[in-house]
């Protein structure tokens, strides 16, 4: 049996939620960051520390879903970073 763990991707664009295991990484949900997807609209979509909190309270909830760990978000840098 593998270990696996359900970790997160987050930046300006959105976030990605993926499942690790020593057999490879799989994506599980993803999400965008445009102002008419977005439940909180604004002109330019949701901030980044609010995409984070997303990106972790759904993969939290992921994670209890499979019965995995949680293992953490993390930013991806962009251009101009």
């Amino acid at each position: 049996m593998s270990r696996r763990i359900v970790a997160g991707e987050y930046s300006s664009c959105g976030y990605t939620v993926l499942l690790c295991s020593t057999t490879g990484v799989r994506t599980l949900y993803t999400a965008g960051n445009h102002p008419q997807d977005s439940q909180a609209v604004t002109p330019n979509g949701v901030g980044l520390s609010r995409i984070r909190r997303f990106c972790i309270r759904t993969c939290r909830e992921i994670a209890g879903e499979h019965g995995v760990r949680f293992g953490g978000v993390s930013r991806v840098l962009e251009e101009g970073d």
